[in-house]
């Protein structure tokens, strides 16, 4: 099968980060709107505006955090507009803070990578795998978590982002030998600006059965004292394109790789690959919408259970050429993992193979990220529908 073009249309806000922060001093607030300046272009100005780079310099080195770069700007009196770098609306952000996620950008634009795309397919994939496959996953955790107990040398202790390896490879084998090499996702095309937003996510955890608000400093009632994260976003209807090729060996292998087909149980009646892959992430989506609003309903986050009941309805209206899947920054634990399948006892054992990480077997992941909208909760970040043409 050739080359299609596949369409994504942004659900709910997507947030794909870089490495890179947008620091206090590299924007300007305007009102409802953030400013990012471009640097270069501001000190070029400085063959004419006498002063300008030391300026900076020295507030930058003395009081980086109480700088603020409009008020330079307007001591020298600079042309703004020839000095920015883009200009993106800040969507009900009441908290915006000294540092904001910028989004992922190629020569300065933004886009989805396919392969963040790419990993939230086999992501989900995995996650629609047949009971017995992803037993494989728990018997995994279960041979680390003896030998770790067993283990008194660290070194020889089994590194927790290793615990895997093993049922990946006997499930999807090595790279080489991958029935993943037969599917290929371009990046989409470029985002305009007018369709990126700043968004406002905050930090749910769940504590003695009580939804609370992260923040350093502890865990709040009020979600107004929690934690605020301010990032770059894709805006909700915005459609991007791109390539993908999935091969029929993809399904069906070949001489020296296994295929998916048999897998899964349930995806049948497919004309072809395209269909076979749409239906195994829709069945994952289904399960995995299905718990999260099951989650969600025993907490009483009201407005959260109608974001998951419209992507349900979405979901059972999906022609058999689309399917519905969650990527990016804030998208969690369950969105990523198997880990929605695990019982308490495998949580248990995950704390002493993870003794770094953060995890409560009782209730595992208990935090979520959710977007506020002008102090409201609003919605949950990441969803995309995808049609492949």
């Amino acid at each position: 099968m050739g080359s299609r073009i596949y369409e994504v249309e942004v659900l709910t806000p997507v947030v794909i980060g870089g490495q890179d922060k947008l620091q206090s001093f590299e924007f300007i607030k305007e009102g409802d709107f953030l400013r990012v300046i471009n640097f270069d272009k501001l000190f070029e100005m400085s063959f004419t505006k006498e002063g300008l780079i030391d300026t900076i310099t020295k507030a930058l080195e003395t009081n980086p955090k109480g700088f603020k770069l409009s008020d330079v700007i307007e001591k020298y009196a600079i042309d703004i507009e020839r000095c920015t770098r883009y200009r993106i609306k800040l969507d009900g952000v009441k908290n915006l803070q000294n540092e904001v996620v910028a989004f992922i950008k190629s020569a300065g634009r933004a886009y989805i990578p396919g392969s963040s795309l790419k990993g939230a397919v086999r992501s989900f994939i995995t996650k629609a795998l047949k009971d017995p496959l992803l037993k494989k996953y728990e018997e995994a955790l279960d041979f680390a978590y003896e030998k770790n107990l067993k283990e008194k040398n660290p070194r020889n202790k089994i590194d927790p982002k290793e615990v895997d390896d093993k049922p990946e490879e006997s499930i999807f084998s090595q790279p080489y030998f991958s029935p993943f090499k037969f599917l290929q996702i371009s990046d989409t095309d470029f985002v305009s600006y007018e369709k990126m937003f700043g968004y406002e996510i905050k930090v749910m955890n769940i504590c003695d059965g009580k939804v609370k608000w992260y923040h350093r400093q502890g865990n709040f009632d009020d979600p107004q004292s929690g934690l605020s994260i301010v990032a770059e976003g894709i805006s909700p209807k915005t459609s991007l394109k791109g390539t993908m090729k999935i091969e029929d060996k993809f399904v069906f292998g070949s001489a020296v790789t296994s295929g998916l087909k048999d897998k899964f149980d349930g995806v049948s009646g497919y004309k072809d690959s395209v269909e076979f892959l749409t239906k195994v992430i829709n069945s994952a989506t289904e399960r995995y919408i299905s718990k999260e609003i099951e989650f969600y309903r025993n907490y009483k986050l009201i407005q959260i259970v109608k974001e998951y009941e419209k992507l349900m309805d979405i979901l059972k209206k999906l022609a058999p050429n689309q399917f519905l899947i969650q990527l990016g920054f804030s998208t969690g634990y369950c969105s990523k993992t198997v880990g929605m399948y695990f019982k308490k006892e495998s949580f248990s054992k995950l704390k002493v193979v993870d003794s770094s990480s953060k995890i409560y077997p009782e209730l595992f992941p208990k935090t979520r990220r959710i977007i506020f909208k002008n102090g409201e909760i609003a919605t949950i970040p990441g969803w995309i529908k995808v049609t492949i043409g």
